[in-house]
């Protein structure tokens, strides 16, 4: 069975519009494939509000405006039936805020308040309007307006204090423009003189600079010389301080070592004793080479009997 060109070009429409439809609530934020359940507001007014507006919960869309009616009957307020997905619990507290933004855009916002005491679908949430822009800025604006108003009345008095002070502020600004003038004439005058005491003071300038240019690579000779000498000059002292003070520490041991001369020297007595001894036996021996220089510097010298035999006749 064959079907003709008119029922495929319907089901095709009829495909088409249920898919323009599905689409169409879906970029309102209604899904045709999960539940919702119902719930009403009445509200005093709803500043705009229309059908598919957002219904969201801490930002979150849950639901939207399915449908809003005149209740005259009831001092002309405003019923809203609100869809909201099936899945979202509400409090017997839950409150329904109607927000306006900046824009002109309307939309309503559940707070959803304690669950333990569930709403049943077709319960009605208590309203709340936020306050309308134009309030919010008169109630802004009058702070503003008073501090304004304050402002003005003390301009208004320092302009009165200054009223009578206008001739003696022109007279000032005349005063000071006579200065000016004068300064500016002064400075004409003496132009050329400043032109060329400029000049010089450059001419000055760039002959100290090459001047302390030139005695740079000198300074630098004289850094490093003075650098040298004052190392060598280091090094020698701490050379020499090293050398004395090994002397001093040698010297010090010797004078503590009793098994050496110095150190019998100091603590030995018999040792100084001797040396004595001696020094007065090398004096009287000097002496007596003095007194008879005979006995040692003779042509043959003289023997120990006949040095004997010349002391007994002596004697």
């Amino acid at each position: 069975m064959t079907l003709s060109k008119e029922v495929k070009v319907g089901a095709f429409a009829v495909a088409a519009i249920t898919v323009m439809y599905l689409g169409f609530n879906y970029l309102k934020g209604v899904d045709l494939l999960s539940g919702t359940s119902k719930y009403y507001v009445v509200y005093q007014d709803v500043a705009g509000l229309t059908k598919s507006n957002p219904v969201t919960i801490n930002g979150y869309n849950v639901g939207r405006v399915s449908n809003i009616k005149l209740l005259q009957a009831k001092q002309n307020r405003i019923l809203v039936e609100l869809d909201i997905d099936s899945d979202i619990i509400l409090g017997d507290t839950a409150l329904a805020k109607l927000n306006a933004d900046l824009l002109g855009g309307v939309s309503i916002v559940i707070f959803p308040g304690s669950i333990d005491k569930p709403l049943a679908p077709g319960d009605t949430l208590n309203a709340k309007i936020d306050p309308d822009l134009t309030e919010l800025f008169l109630e802004s604006a009058q702070p503003i307006s008073d501090n304004l108003q304050a402002t003005m009345r003390k301009l208004n008095v320092l302009l009165e204090d200054l009223s009578g002070s206008g001739e003696e502020l022109k007279k000032a600004l005349v005063s000071f423009t006579k200065l000016s003038n004068n300064l500016n004439a002064r400075i004409y005058e003496n132009k050329s003189s400043l032109k060329s005491t400029l000049a010089e003071f450059e001419k000055l300038t760039k002959n100290l600079n090459k001047t302390v240019i030139g005695l740079k690579p000198t300074l630098d000779n004289v850094r490093v010389l003075s650098d040298s000498l004052s190392q060598l000059e280091l090094n020698t002292t701490l050379q020499r301080v090293d050398s004395l003070l090994i002397e001093i520490t040698r010297l010090t041991h010797l004078m503590q070592n009793d098994t050496s001369t110095l150190g019998k020297l100091m603590h030995d007595d018999a040792l100084y004793n001797n040396m004595n001894q001696t020094m007065a036996d090398l004096d009287t021996l000097l002496v007596h080479i003095n007194e008879n220089p005979k006995h040692f510097f003779g042509p043959l010298g003289k023997s120990k009997k006949q040095i004997e035999k010349e002391a007994n006749k002596n004697n």
